[in-house]
């Protein structure tokens, strides 16, 4: 409490913006990339000092990042963004292990394997789209192989897949 921010290492000002979100006795917390530049074992702490105390307080947390792994490990459901739009939701195990989006495939061929057996990572073709000016139709449309004349046109709704795994997208066949 006596030390200036500038004194603290990040793990610190991690768990002191923790405590300080915490404490206001919020029903949510809101998290957007809170082990960002920390090594994996503040990471670690952490995450697991997030949800315990969360767990304690009775807090939901929405947790926001780039991180599968931080996803796969803390979370049990998710949110898969585009271009500013949820194109994919459901259970983290359902939308990790069973991709519905060409989106949510793309990221996932896009990672590392944990046991170092691929030896190329797969990159998502074509550019993020200006969202001052953003496609017509699905947003993922001009970098997805599987883009027909309709997801050029119409933006896709989320649907309904299973219980509670949703998709937006026309190619899935629950469209039509």
């Amino acid at each position: 409490m006596n030390e200036y921010p500038f004194e603290l290492s990040g793990g610190m000002k991690q768990r002191v913006l923790l405590a300080m979100a915490l404490s206001c006795g919020s029903k949510l917390l809101l998290s957007d990339e809170p082990t960002t530049a920390l090594d994996v074992t503040i990471q670690a702490q952490i995450l697991k000092l997030m949800k315990e105390t969360a767990d304690q307080l009775g807090t939901s947390v929405l947790l926001i990042t780039h991180d599968l792994a931080v996803v796969a490990q803390t979370c049990h459901r998710v949110a898969v963004m585009y271009s500013g739009n949820i194109v994919e939701s459901g259970p983290v195990r359902e939308v990790l292990h069973k991709p519905r989006h060409p989106y949510t495939k793309a990221l996932l061929q896009a990672l590392p394997d944990p046991d170092g057996s691929k030896k190329e990572l797969k990159s998502i073709p074509g550019s993020v789209p200006n969202l001052l000016k953003p496609p017509s139709g699905c947003r993922f449309h001009p970098r997805c192989s599987l883009v027909d004349k309709q997801c050029r046109k119409i933006r896709p709704q989320l649907t309904r897949v299973s219980e509670n795994h949703y998709v937006a997208c026309w190619r899935d066949g629950h469209h039509a």
